[in-house]
């Protein structure tokens, strides 16, 4: 497990005027990964929390007090290729660190499930749980896996309710948002085809951009 704390994160709360923050009771669960709404550059990152490996409650908005904060929504530690560009963001992690960055995943992963795939592949950076999709509604990035779909990954051995503890059956479309210190999106990408990931080199381009603290 990666503490927050250790790496320079504070967990703490963040008041938002609601004016400009997007309120996760709001988002919904789209039917299909084309029908999903991410949020955009721009825009302030939703007030919605998420849950570290050992269950403590993390408020998004605390993420980025003190550093830009790379944020990377993935599927789940079942997924191939996922756990492929987890890899390659492992890689690249100490230069993200070097741009005077911060980077974590979220996946709707339960704090159990995602400590265990932390552990299993030895990931340095932290590894947060949205098993309630709180995050990937509020960003616009949920969706529900169809009946065909659920039956074919159980054909496979994935059980999606298991890895989350939920029965929701809602995925988060893979994206990557950058995120500054004020918790202003200024670099934003999704693909509703999971098989399509931002390579590492162009987070590193965008953190490039932004200007010295």
């Amino acid at each position: 497990m990666v503490s927050l704390l250790s790496s320079g994160v504070r967990v703490g709360a963040f008041v938002w005027f609601a004016a400009s923050a997007v309120v996760a009771q709001e988002a919904t669960i789209a039917t299909t990964a084309e029908a999903t709404k991410p949020l955009q550059v721009g825009q302030a990152i939703p007030r919605v929390s998420v849950k570290t490996t050992d269950g403590q409650n993390v408020a998004l908005s605390s993420l980025h007090k003190t550093r830009p904060v790379v944020l990377v929504f993935f599927r789940g530690g079942w997924c191939p290729i996922c756990t492929r560009h987890t890899q390659q963001l492992m890689k690249a992690y100490p230069r993200i660190k070097a741009a005077g960055a911060e980077l974590v995943g979220i996946s709707p992963d339960s704090p159990t499930s995602s400590n265990q795939n932390q552990a299993k592949h030895s990931i340095p950076f932290s590894i947060l749980s949205d098993a309630d999709a709180a995050a990937m509604k509020a960003f616009g990035l949920a969706f529900e896996l169809d009946a065909a779909t659920l039956k074919r990954y159980q054909g496979f051995g994935i059980d999606v309710e298991q890895a989350s503890g939920y029965k929701h059956h809602a995925l988060p479309i893979p994206a990557v948002y950058i995120v500054d210190r004020t918790g202003k999106v200024v670099y934003a990408h999704s693909d509703p085809n999971y098989r399509e990931r931002l390579e590492p080199q162009a987070i590193l381009d965008q953190l490039s951009k932004l200007p010295s603290p």
